[in-house]
Formats: C-alpha cells, structure tokens, sequence
C-alpha cells in the first residue's frame, strides 16, 4: 500500500510539475504583452514618422517639470498627503496609507498635485518609474519625486504617460541614468527626452487604444496569477489526501 500511494503521488507530481511549467509561461507570456503593443504605437527614437507626426523635446511641451518638497512623512498629519516614491506599488496609490507632512501654504500651492500630473522616481532602483496622478486628494510630493505638468494644447497626460510605458522611453532613461549602486535622473535631463508627437486627436485615439489593451492585460495577469495559486496549492491538497487515505 505504500508503494502504491508513493507511486500514485509520483505521477501526481510530476502532472502538477508539468502544469506549473505551462502556466508560469503563460503569465510569462502576458507579462511580455505591454511591451509588445507599445512598440507597434509608439517609434524608437531616430525611426522615421507617420504624417502629421513630429520629434519633440518633453520640455517643449511641458508648463513645468519640478523637483518635490522636502519634509518628513507624518501619518499624524491627516492632509495633505504627502506622496513618495513608496507608495507608488503597481501603478497604484492606495492614498488611505500615504501619509501626511507639515508644510507652510505657499509651499503647498507651488507643490500640489492635480489631476493629469504625473510623477517620476528620479534616483534609486525604480529610476524612471512614472504614475499619472488621476483625482488626487489634497496632496503634494516628495523631493525624490519629479513631477511633469503638460501643456495640454499640445499633449494627452494619458498620451505621454503611456509613452512613458514605452521601450524608447526607458531606452532613453536607462543611457542617460548615471550613478552606481544607486542611478539617478534629474530634472533637466527628463526635459530633454524625445517624445514622438502625433496632432492631438491622434494621441487622444491612441491612448484610449493603450488604456483598452492596458486593461486587458491586467484581466489576463489576475487570471493567470490565480491559475499558478491554484497549482502551487495542489501539492499540499494531494499529500494531505495521500496521508487521509483518499488516494
């Protein structure tokens, strides 16, 4: 009876190996998705333009690209809230957690955030990472933070934040990146990005097209993160079934 049940546990195993290896490719697969789409939208660098298309730098097309406050977090400080590079997991902001700071109102006002900013970590390992500010809270930004205001007669926030997802945008920051252990990109070197740069109804469509794919994408992740769950579970389940006797 041993043997059996080591016997019937074995070829278990191995089905349960082989579908872990399916599935781990399939989220493989849709994790490679995003980048795939981008590169069919948006151009590299230096690559010729569709009509009415044109190279700009990003700080042609910007009202502002500023640096973030400087002051500590304070979770006894109910607002406004003080968003740092941290709380940015996931491309989402669960403001509940973000904590407050102390902060005089002029400050206030030349850092707030509002809806279709959007904000860069600009040193450390997430380098480059970006999140469109949509429907913030009272809030402003901390010092490790670059925010982008742009100007929006000549670009989309969801355009260029999508461009932002782009392989030519981070070809860009990660040859202009410098530092060690811990790389950094500053202010002037983010205004001197290319941004390829369509008539504005043109970035309207697009965005609205990547916003579809982005959304998804994100349908398939869950799926496929709940299918490797399921699968990883299963181990557990067959031996506690083999030690009850029900195999």
């Amino acid at each position: 009876e041993q043997r059996r049940i080591a016997g019937a546990l074995r070829e278990q195993m191995a089905a349960v190996e082989k579908a872990r290896t399916a599935a781990q490719a399939r989220l493989a697969a849709v994790k490679a998705l995003p980048a795939a789409f981008l590169c069919q939208v948006f151009p590299q660098p230096g690559q010729p333009l569709s009509a009415g298309w044109r190279w700009t730098k990003l700080g042609d097309i910007c009202s502002c690209i500023n640096y973030g406050y400087t002051a500590s977090a304070d979770f006894d400080v109910k607002s406004p809230k003080f968003l740092r590079i941290t709380d940015i997991q996931n491309n989402k902001v669960n403001w509940d957690s973000v904590p407050g700071c102390a902060i005089l109102d002029d400050d206030e006002n030349a850092n707030r955030l509002e809806d279709g900013d959007i904000v860069f970590a600009r040193t450390g390992a997430t380098t480059g990472k970006s999140y469109l500010i949509s429907k913030p809270p009272r809030s402003v930004f901390a010092s490790y933070l670059i925010r982008v205001k742009s100007h929006r007669e000549q670009i989309e926030p969801d355009y260029l934040y999508a461009f932002f997802q782009s392989n030519g945008y981070w070809k860009q920051i990660s040859t202009g990146a410098r530092g060690g252990a811990q790389p950094g990109f500053n202010a002037t070197m983010l205004a001197a990005l290319q941004i390829p740069l369509p008539p504005l109804s043109e970035q309207k469509r697009i965005a609205g097209r990547v916003k579809e794919q982005m959304e998804s994408v994100e349908k398939a992740l869950t799926a496929a993160d709940e299918e490797l769950n399921s699968i990883n579970a299963l181990p557990a389940a067959l031996l506690r079934r083999a030690f009850n006797g029900e195999i």
